[in-house]
């Protein structure tokens, strides 16, 4: 019978000596981290601060978490039953980041800036088609459009509270790449609607531009999220869900047919304790597609007990 294997125990450390190598430290080091000056002594104390770093990043973040969603738990609770449900564990709700910028219309520069580049891609597409004005053949074996096809899906429209309530800060990146349209997408469309023309997919594009949209933000970011069809949208845009939208869609999964409430909070409500903090946006979507924005409802203050920062 062959005897199983002695544990490996890790030497305990001497003082004076490196905790990584073991040699004796010399007078320039210091002997507080008990790390010494060789090269690979060296990089792991630049893992270990790294990784701390990292550490306390996801402490706080979870601690940012759960600070907000017992500050926001009161408003949720009154807005689900502002809409019909008093009882807060029978409908999907959560938490989201709330930006706070105005709708305005959009600058004449800005409409210029996007119609040029929606002018160059189109033409661009048509180009790399080498002439041909008909839509691209048939794409059944490529698998990008398969997955694009499968993206375009429509979701649950109350999974919307959470962008209505945060604003659509992802939206935010839009702006400068011109709602992420590209060559791909305009090729996509012309694949998915063959009975369209180059100057109709220009006019489709334009015709979705709504009269005010967020400042600073992408072009098609109107009040209640994106107002382009999801057939239209850069790959991207359908693809991405943040955590928060992610888990409104999980809990409606487990609770569908009440709608859905959610709090956006600014990142920073966790620097004023006091009740009423002016930093709350909350949102409810019906299962017939009602938004709410329930601007009556304030923040609590912070109470004693939550995690610290």
């Amino acid at each position: 019978m062959v005897a199983p294997p002695r544990p490996i125990f890790p030497k305990p450390h001497v003082k004076g000596t490196c905790r990584h190598c073991a040699q004796p430290l010399a007078p320039k080091d210091n002997p507080a981290e008990a790390l010494c000056h060789r090269p690979s002594c060296v990089t792991r104390r630049q893992i270990e601060a790294a990784a701390d770093i990292g550490r306390r990043a996801l402490a706080r973040d979870a601690a940012y978490h759960e600070v907000s969603r017992r500050r926001a738990r009161p408003v949720l609770k009154a807005a689900a039953a502002a809409v019909g449900q008093p009882d807060l564990g029978r409908i999907a709700h959560g938490i989201a980041p709330r930006i706070d910028r105005p709708l305005v219309p959009l600058p004449d520069d800005r409409r210029a800036a996007f119609v040029a580049h929606l002018d160059m891609t189109l033409e661009e597409s048509y180009v790399l088609a080498d002439g041909i004005t008909r839509a691209p053949a048939h794409p059944e074996h490529d698998p990008d459009y398969i997955t694009r096809r499968k993206e375009e899906q429509p979701e649950p429209v109350v999974v919307n509270a959470s962008c209505i309530a945060c604003q659509g800060e992802c939206c935010l990146h839009g702006e400068a790449s011109m709602a992420f349209l590209e060559v791909a997408t305009i090729d996509y469309v012309r694949w998915s609607r063959p009975d369209l023309t180059r100057d109709e997919i220009r006019d489709l594009y334009l015709s979705h531009i709504p009269e005010t949209s967020t400042s600073g933000s992408c072009v098609y970011h109107g009040a209640f999220g994106c107002t382009l069809e999801r057939n239209l949208r850069a790959d991207i845009c359908n693809r991405y869900q943040c955590r928060y939208r992610h888990a409104l869609m999980e809990a409606y999964a487990k609770k569908p047919g009440h709608g859905a409430v959610v709090a956006g909070l600014s990142a920073d409500h966790v620097d004023d304790p006091s009740a009423g903090a002016p930093y709350l946006r909350v949102v409810s979507v019906s299962e017939d597609h009602e938004v709410r924005v329930h601007d009556t409802l304030r923040l609590p203050g912070l109470r004693k007990g939550m995690p610290k920062f």
